[in-house]
């Protein structure tokens, strides 16, 4: 068993992602790669092609999962191994961002087996470097 997280890592007992939602909301459809370039999230690697797909593709998120508190009350999740592949962030800035307290990758300091790979592009590899990414999925899955 490993938890992989893609461009992304783990969360503190309590956070809420998005406090600023009113119960009103529902759903949060998806704001476009401008939007999202905006607010510091990576588009590099994609094709015009992977863009459309990707707008086309895209599905409104539920917005309570958002707004609510994360709950993480067994302390045997950190004695899962963890991957993380860091894509827009490279892992040498994750792991300086972990290790200063940065409440996206802080988490990571309690687990027991933390390995962090680098596929440098943007926040969807799996469009921009699907290959390089089944490749790395595969081998950390595989304990190798």
């Amino acid at each position: 068993m490993r938890i992989l997280y893609v461009d992304s890592g783990p969360v503190t007992d309590g956070h809420v992602p998005r406090p600023d939602l009113t119960a009103r909301i529902a759903e949060l459809p998806f704001p476009g790669l401008e939007e999202l370039a905006s607010q510091g999230v990576s588009s590099d690697g994609l094709s015009d092609q992977d863009r459309a797909l990707l707008a086309a593709r895209s599905v409104p998120h539920p917005a309570g999962a958002c707004r609510e508190p994360v709950v993480l009350r067994d302390p045997r999740r950190h004695l899962i191994p963890v991957t993380l592949v860091c894509c827009s962030i490279p892992s040498s800035t994750v792991r300086e961002m972990a290790a200063s307290g940065n409440p996206m990758f802080a988490p990571i300091r309690d687990d027991s087996d933390v390995a962090l790979v680098d596929l440098p592009t943007g926040h969807w590899p799996m469009l921009s470097e699907p290959r390089a990414l089944a490749s790395i999925i595969a081998r950390e899955v595989a304990g190798e």
